[in-house]
């Protein structure tokens, strides 16, 4: 399986290809352990360092019938989960396959005793109390000191380089707990430490961006903590205590905490603060339970004062937990209360018992973020709930989770009549509830994970509830028939792809001629090879000149060999040299048939809809008109501000069936645009058959589901995966038609199209769907802008700075002659700034290069006229209504033939008449004067020539004397 850069948590399913023996469909964690790393000894030798040693085995480390303890990790983000708490032991249960495999690790950090007077400690601990796994890196609380250690992740862009050993952070502060938010936003991971000790409530934020962590203290603007804001503000002296703190995790980075105030031993309050910049005190919930006398939920508002309808049982809180995607708040302790406004209004769920007893009080609260939840109490009962439902159910023990187990052991698991010791609840990545189970086979200690199928014990719990009747003759049992339909299922849906983001390619294993059939290493090897092409392509795929037709399978097919056929006729008749062959055809982009469920998540853009049926089926057609007309559907969403539900009912009394069409849309509420991907808000929408809640189930190839029940997880803002591209096709192919011209370029290049400098320019643009495989024009508005360029070559190239940018591109700030376009014939729009704003018809562009501008003024080099290689910037954002998304894109283009400055052309012209001007005078001057210019300079050369002659006759008289004289002497 090929690794993909920039993510280390993956799974893999795997389906029966239709051929031989059937195999189930299973799907499994293969998530990257970063926690183990080699580096180099001084000796030379590879030693292995990891954050702790392992221990051989379970036995006598962990003690059966030991506490539970909450699994705390960042949702769909954390490869690793950590499980602490082993009594008398440093020793940390670590898994990266949700504990289809775990270790059991003690951590190698320092056993020091912390206790002081700042930091006071009754009593020093071994154990790990609390841990909490994130994308790259884990945190551990051990007494009042908290450590962490950075994985070895080279698929992730850290910025933080990995441990060697635990390093123990926030040295000065005295760590009382830790707090997990189990959701990330746009990439950044949060936890919260509440100060113990003299720093009693205080309160710091934990932000974790790509391994880096920061640590804030929580305060006001006149730098109060939590508590010093709370006895301000309600004007009392009394004991502060912060018992939880969750996120919101929006783009304001909202935090919601819990505080607690103590009166006396049997008197306190808690309240809901809310920090943004300043703490804002949310509301007040009750004191006491209010009395479980109706058949829903009980509402109490927080400016609620009358007792007469409350228990004397006192509200005892001891967290809370904010799922985002249904903007509902959960808190949790000796009941569990769950708002929808964020602290102003509370609704107790009913089914849990109300007690005194902090036995009966929950411990751990685990949420699915797909509509359910679970927790467990201090005597390890297992609870399920489900948003939208007013009761909570406890499924272990019960009685349907007996007779299931029964059935299990019937069939031969052997998992389901050991004796085993609850160590934790989690929901896996299938949003399946599972259990992580400590038990003693044959004096051997093991881990084992079952998972708990809530529907099958919520269907043996009904009909647990059958009678006995006796007929005379006979005896039978009488199953009580509680569901108000007999058949539902889903139908219309739309094609999968466009709404679930979701892109799949399918790629066929090479054919193996060995006659077992099993791949050998060269042909994996080759396979794997292939499939990081593909990833490669298509990593590649996003660039700034889009192509309809290289997409990443038509680039891959492209690269086939010549004799392709010749290798599969080899292969097939067995006489490969290889042993193997791949059929590229094989190679394909994947198209999903849209199935019987609703998809986990919906993208929605600007004023987008989805759309789909729910067909309920009465199952006898003598079913009465009055029984099919009380079988309806409810829709809710989390916010109808954002979203719109519209349900239409079709009655068909022949089948005694209902269709329900059901369309979600969105109100245009979303703030502002952003880039694909980017600053989703997530909402629910739920659908509620009346009548249906815990009552109706059905028997499927997924094993027994219940019904009445559709949730779907609806994304509001711009989809991920589509983009704004240059289309080059069609603006060459409309610039050379439209200016009558053969665009043709001195230095043609692949990845920069060229253009000529007198003719107009016509850019048109695509939005490319890099998941359906779509493209279509960009008919929107825009903003077109010069931000980059440079003469004559690509090196000259540089980025404009933000004021150089308002002065080569907007009229507001133009007035010295810098501006280097406009449009041409076309009254267009401005910004603010004084940028005009284009469409996809209008579009005229007119080269300029004022005198002041980069590109104006250029001498030529050589014979060929000046060129300019411009960056443009294309930008929809806050001119385009039409979409939430912001589509910014960059990319070069090449113009060549720029005319000379006039002031540049004017002197050219000048030296060029001089220089023809002075030619002209010598030849005139040379033949009208030419005959007496010659005498003239014949005898000037005759004289020249005569006069060294006699210079050298004189001196040879002169000499013979002197000669004479010599010789005589």
């Amino acid at each position: 399986m090929p690794i993909v850069n920039g993510s280390v948590v993956y799974r893999v399913k795997v389906m029966s290809n239709g051929q031989g023996f059937h195999v189930p469909e299973k799907s499994f964690s293969l998530n990257v352990n970063g926690f183990i790393q080699t580096q180099i000894a001084e000796e030379g030798r590879n030693q292995e360092v990891s954050f702790g040693t392992q221990f051989p085995s379970f036995e006598n480390i962990i003690v059966y019938g030991s506490p539970s303890r909450p699994l705390w990790s960042t949702a769909d983000n954390a490869p690793v989960m950590l499980l602490p708490g082993i009594p008398n032991n440093k020793g940390i249960l670590i898994t990266s396959s949700e504990f289809d495999h775990s270790t059991l690790i003690e951590a190698a950090i320092e056993s020091c005793w912390v206790g002081s007077i700042r930091c006071p400690k009754a009593e020093f601990q071994l154990m790990i109390q609390e841990a909490i796994a994130l994308e790259s890196t884990v945190f551990i609380r051990q007494n009042q000191l908290l450590h962490r250690f950075i994985g070895n992740y080279s698929l992730l862009a850290l910025q933080a380089s990995s441990s060697d050993a635990w390093e123990q952070v926030m040295r000065s502060v005295c760590v009382r707990q830790l707090v997990p938010v189990p959701t990330s936003h746009a990439g950044n991971e949060f936890f919260y430490v509440l100060g113990g000790g003299v720093e009693l409530g205080t309160l710091y934020r934990a932000d974790i961006h790509d391994g880096d962590a920061t640590f804030t203290e929580l305060r006001d603007s006149k730098g109060r903590t939590i508590c010093e804001f709370m006895i301000a503000s309600l004007g009392v002296e009394e004991t502060c205590l912060t018992r939880w703190v969750t996120h919101r995790a929006d783009e304001d980075g909202t935090s919601i905490a819990l505080v607690k105030l103590y009166y006396s031993e049997n008197h306190w309050t808690y309240h809901i603060v809310l920090h943004g910049t300043d703490f804002h005190l949310r509301g007040k919930l009750p004191k006491y339970f209010p009395d479980d006398s109706g058949d829903s939920f009980m509402v109490v508002n927080s400016m609620t004062t009358d007792k007469s309808n409350s228990t004397d049982i006192l509200v005892a809180l001891m967290g809370m937990v904010y799922n985002p995607n249904s903007g509902i708040l959960y808190l949790w302790g000796n009941c569990l209360i769950c708002s929808f406004d964020e602290g102003q209004t509370f609704l107790f769920v009913r089914g849990f018992p109300t007690s005194r007893s902090q036995y009966l009080n929950i411990k751990y609260f685990s949420l699915s973020y797909h509509g359910e939840f679970a927790f467990v109490t201090h005597l390890e009962e297992v609870w399920w709930g489900q948003e939208g439902m007013d009761t909570v159910v406890k499924v272990k023990p019960s009685p349907g989770i007996t007779v299931f187990g029964s059935l299990q052991a019937l069939k031969g698991f052997k998992e389901y009549f050991i004796g085993t010791s609850l160590l934790s609840v989690f929901w896996d990545a299938e949003k399946q509830l599972q259990e992580v189970l400590f038990s003693i086979v044959d004096g051997k200690a093991c881990i084992v994970k079952r998972k708990i199928p809530v529907a099958e014990i919520l269907s043996y719990n009904l009909f647990n509830q059958m009678s006995w009747t006796d007929h005379g003759s006979y005896n039978s049992f009488d199953f009580p028939h509680t569901c108000p339909f007999f058949w539902e299922h889903l139908e219309h849906l739309p094609q999968p792809e466009p709404y679930s983001r979701i892109q799949q390619y399918t790629a066929r294993a090479p054919l193996v001629t060995h006659p077992s059939g099993l791949q050998t290493t060269a042909s994996l090897a080759t396979y794997q090879g292939l499939l990081y092409h593909l990833l490669k392509l298509h990593s590649e795929y996003i660039q700034d000149i889009g192509d309809p037709a290289q997409n990443p399978i038509s680039r891959l097919l492209m690269d086939k060999m010549v004799l392709e056929d010749y290798f599969i006729y080899m292969s097939s008749n067995g006489i490969s040299s290889s042993g193997y062959s791949v059929e590229m055809d094989s190679f394909s982009r994947m198209y999903m048939n849209p199935e019987i469920y609703l998809p986990h998540k919906v993208y929605l853009d600007l004023h987008a809809s989805y759309s789909f049926s729910v067909y309920i089926s009465a199952g006898n057609p003598a079913v009465s008109r009055d029984e099919i007309k009380n079988i309806w559907i409810s829709a809710e969403v989390s916010d109808n501000d954002f979203l719109h539900a519209i349900v239409t009912r079709q009655e068909y009394f022949n089948r005694a069936a209902i269709v329900h069409k059901v369309t979600v849309s969105d109100r245009g509420a979303f703030p502002g645009q952003a880039l694909a991907g980017h600053g989703l808000r997530p909402f629910t929408l739920l659908l509620k058959v009346s009548r249906s809640a815990r009552k109706c189930f059905q028997d499927t190839s997924r094993g027994i589901v219940s019904q009445g029940q559709q949730r779907m997880t609806i994304y509001i803002g711009c989809p991920p995966g589509k983009r704004l591209a240059f289309d080059i096709t069609t603006t060459l192919k409309e610039c050379s038609r439209l200016n009558k011209r053969y665009i043709d370029c001195p230095y043609p290049s692949p990845e920069v199209p060229c253009f000529y400098y007198a003719d107009l320019f016509y850019p048109f643009f695509l939005i490319q769907d890099m998941v359906s495989g779509e493209s279509g024009p960009f008919m929107g508005s825009y903003t077109f802008k010069v931000v980059g360029g440079g003469a004559y070559s690509r090196k000259n190239i540089r980025y404009y700075t933000g004021e150089e940018i308002l002065l080569y591109n907007s009229y507001n700030h133009s007035s010295k002659q810098t501006l280097m376009w406009t449009s041409e014939g076309m009254s267009v729009n401005k910004t603010q700034d004084g940028f005009e704003v284009l469409s996809g018809t209008n579009n005229k562009i007119r080269w300029l290069c004022q005198t002041n501008s980069p590109c104006g003024d250029l001498s030529a080099q050589g014979l060929m006229a000046p060129d300019f290689y411009f960056i443009i910037e294309v930008s929809n954002k806050g001119v385009d209504m039409n979409t939430y998304c912001d589509y910014a894109l960059r990319f070069e283009i090449h113009v060549h033939g720029f005319p000379l400055d006039p002031t540049r052309a004017l002197y050219f012209m000048l030296m060029t008449l001089a220089t023809i001007g002075m030619i002209l005078f010598c030849y005139i001057v040379f033949h009208c004067c030419g005959p007496g210019l010659k005498t003239v300079g014949k005898a000037a050369y005759q004289a020249a020539k005569e006069q060294p002659h006699a210079e050298s006759e004189s001196s040879l008289v002169m000499d013979e004397p002197m000669m004479y004289s010599r010789i005589r002497r």
